[in-house]
């Protein structure tokens, strides 16, 4: 065999084991996820339910494994400091820290609430970029963007502002309870709402797959009247809190956004 048809069958040989991949990839993809038809089926029993929905059903399916929190506490020194600066009064039961330009509530062992009292605005009303990059300067600055954040919605306010919500992420998976609301008035942050438990991570059990639309059929059944706004993977803590144990070991649960409520559904497989 001389050299240049040599070269050919290796050429075949290559481009038949890239076809067998990438066919084998795309079977592969295509068993973890639903069907086109399900997902279609769905919809339309929902909607014989009252049940209409301006997103996608997602088509894959939620985690597959635990997820770890263990049981910790903001250091309220610590946060006061970032956010006041070093010259601040605190209440008798160390609830409240306070100066002369804001105030820090604390309603929880890692949660808490920042206002400030006067807001200088430095300018007019900003838009949605400009209050964006205000609200993870002023995050960055004070030393509170522990882990990384999604914005998870924007809400411009009558007056101008702009409240904006960040969820934390690990591992492309969205941690609920990590979270915080910012408002920023005319480039200036005038409030901020902060929570933030400690986790390990994911453990090393595995579940079954929890598909969304298997809870919207098992959680929306008859005489509804909502419509869904968004579907979302994550995990979430239940009440009551961690107060009572050490760690706590959460299945990923299906957040689902209905229009004209302010607090989403969680649903998970206790409710199938």
């Amino acid at each position: 065999m001389d050299v240049s048809k040599a070269k050919n069958v290796v050429v075949v040989l290559l481009v038949a084991f890239n076809i067998f991949l990438l066919v084998n990839n795309f079977i592969f993809h295509n068993s973890q996820s639903v069907s086109r038809e399900t997902l279609e089926n769905t919809r339309i029993i929902l909607a014989q339910r009252g049940v209409v929905l301006e997103c996608e059903i997602p088509s894959e399916p939620g985690g597959n494994n635990r997820f770890v929190y263990i049981k910790s506490e903001l250091d309220r020194e610590a946060v006061a400091g970032k956010l006041l600066g070093e010259n601040y009064e605190v209440t008798g039961d160390g609830s409240q820290f306070y100066d002369s330009n804001g105030k820090i509530v604390f309603s929880d062992m890692d949660r808490f609430v920042y206002t400030a009292v006067t807001t200088a605005l430095t300018q007019g009303p900003v838009g949605l970029k400009e209050a964006e990059e205000a609200a993870l300067r002023f995050m960055k600055e004070k030393v509170l963007l522990d882990g990384k954040y999604v914005l998870d919605q924007a809400t411009e306010n009558d007056d101008g502002s702009w409240t904006l919500d960040y969820i934390e992420t690990y591992s492309d998976t969205l941690l609920f309870d990590n979270c915080f609301s910012i408002t920023v008035s005319g480039g200036t942050v005038s409030r901020l709402e902060y929570q933030k438990h400690q986790f390990k991570g994911f453990s090393n059990e595995s579940i079954e797959q929890f598909e969304a639309y298997q809870a919207l059929l098992a959680y929306f059944r008859e005489d509804n009247d909502i419509v869904i706004t968004s579907i979302d993977s994550g995990y979430k803590l239940e009440e009551p809190s961690m107060e009572e144990v050490e760690s706590v070991e959460l299945l990923p649960v299906w957040r689902v956004k209905i229009k004209g409520r302010t607090e989403p559904i969680y649903i998970s497989s206790h409710d199938m």
